[in-house]
């Protein structure tokens, strides 16, 4: 089976970006500028909300400083959620991919299944063969006492 080259880490970024059949994925390596980018757009819109504020008036800037910390704090939660599950939805992508290549790989399995239950079913009919020959001959063999003379050849000699 051929490796999947969208899966693969392709070995330069830059001539990537003009790749126009989208063969090589680059969402999980350009996810961390990406996270870097947003945290320093929220910052600078509530950075630019502060200032606007004050802008404004000195009260409604002091309450925009105030609350800036705990506002970027959400936002920067918000964006992290939603990069998580982006990247939970590429991994999701990437297992599917994977299991799309399944059915190449077992398609012939009912074929070597019938194959092997056909070499167990001569391998059991010849065993019953065997087993009722020795059924025929097992009187002869208790009447001169072979089983017992083997069964000792084959016993460990006991401890003295």
């Amino acid at each position: 089976m051929e490796p999947d080259h969208r899966l693969q880490h392709p070995p330069s970024l830059i001539p990537n970006l003009a790749d126009w059949r989208f063969e090589h994925y680059l969402t999980m390596r350009l996810l961390p500028l990406f996270y870097l980018l947003l945290v320093a757009g929220a910052a600078a819109a509530v950075g630019g909300i502060v200032a606007v504020c004050f802008w404004l008036s000195t009260p409604a800037g002091l309450i925009a400083m105030a609350c800036a910390p705990l506002v970027l704090l959400v936002i920067v939660a918000v964006v992290r959620a939603a990069l998580e599950y982006l990247i939970m939805a590429h991994r999701i992508m990437r297992i599917i991919e994977r299991m799309d290549a399944l059915p190449d790989q077992v398609s012939d399995l009912a074929f070597r299944v019938d194959g092997i239950t056909g070499h167990v079913d001569r391998l059991t009919d010849n065993v019953q063969d065997i087993h009722q020959d020795l059924m025929h001959v097992r009187p002869l063999l208790r009447s001169a006492g072979l089983p017992s003379r083997l069964l000792g050849w084959i016993k460990p000699p006991s401890p003295r």
